[in-house]
């Protein structure tokens, strides 16, 4: 009862501060004086609104994210351990396994390799691969009253294309995922069980970046994401929102670096014929990125 209402405090307070404080501190942009900045540009872009784009972090580099939805716990972390290998360390399971029988770390891990970068008519060309163990049945989230549970070992593969043109990016993944069990109950009795299932999955998007503060995204996804619905696969996902950096040319650094997305996230379950998601671009998610050269 006291971890809900703490939560429910939590997200009160996010919302006060996204819809109501945010929108004013945007009209500070320029009254600065401060010779670092940290416009949002030139940042790398992993996962932007739950696609994939191709790119890795250089070496040194973090990124981490806070999703207000699994607060109090933690969120998920990127860092770059060479120019051309990113690892990602999903830090809600790990630490929220110790929360839930047999309260044991659930390991979720991924790397991105850059094969190459673009050259010419050439795209940017990376794989991907995540490992998430569950060690017991889980209840992973709900729909229209009808609860999603995994067990056992999850597993996905991607390859990763992305082109550049000026202020536009186009960005294309394709690959396979495999999960050991999952079932969708509804009171109580199920009603769709997958068991040692290989799926598709594709993600499709296109990110405008003119801007030194926002940049705007839509995307598709089918099958397993990252960040919203995660790891479900056979599922159909569009997507689009923005993203903004309010505070690039604050002199702390953590104010800085803090950028803010905010998506619509729209995803229809084939297997028990459902959708759930917000319709508009109002759902934020909070996120830090230290690189190498904007500190």
């Amino acid at each position: 009862m006291h971890y809900k209402f703490i939560s429910f405090i939590i997200k009160i307070a996010t919302y006060i501060f996204v819809f109501a404080i945010f929108p004013v501190m945007l009209f500070g942009q320029n009254d600065t004086l401060n010779k670092k900045v940290n416009p949002i540009n030139d940042d790398t872009y992993l996962h932007p609104i739950d696609a994939n784009t191709p790119y890795t972090l250089k070496k040194g580099e973090w990124f981490y994210a806070q999703s207000f939805q699994t607060l109090p716990l933690p969120g998920w972390a990127f860092v770059g351990l060479t120019d051309k290998l990113t690892l990602q360390l999903d830090f809600t399971p790990i630490i929220g396994g110790f929360f839930v029988e047999p309260h044991y770390p659930l390991p979720s891990v991924s790397l991105r390799y850059n094969i190459f970068e673009q050259k010419n008519i050439r795209p940017t060309f990376s794989i991907e691969s995540q490992f998430f163990h569950i060690w017991q049945s889980l209840e992973r989230f709900e729909v229209d009253k009808i609860n999603l549970y995994q067990e056992g070992s999850y597993f996905h593969f991607k390859t990763m294309f992305g082109y550049k043109i000026k202020f536009l990016y186009f960005d294309f993944s394709i690959g396979v995922d495999y999960i050991n069990k999952m079932w969708w109950e509804q009171d109580s009795i199920v009603i769709n069980t997958l068991t040692q299932n290989i799926n598709p999955n594709y993600s499709i998007d296109i990110s405008y970046r003119p801007s030194k503060w926002i940049s705007y995204h839509i995307a598709t996804c089918y099958g397993a994401t990252l960040t919203y619905f995660e790891n479900a696969p056979r599922k159909i996902q569009f997507s689009y929102g923005i993203r903004v950096a309010p505070f690039y040319k604050n002199r702390y650094g953590i104010l800085r670096n803090m950028r803010i997305e905010l998506i619509s996230v729209n995803a229809w379950f084939n297997d028990i014929d459902k959708y759930s998601g917000i319709t508009l671009p109002l759902y934020p998610l909070f996120y830090w990125q230290w690189e190498k050269d904007k500190k």
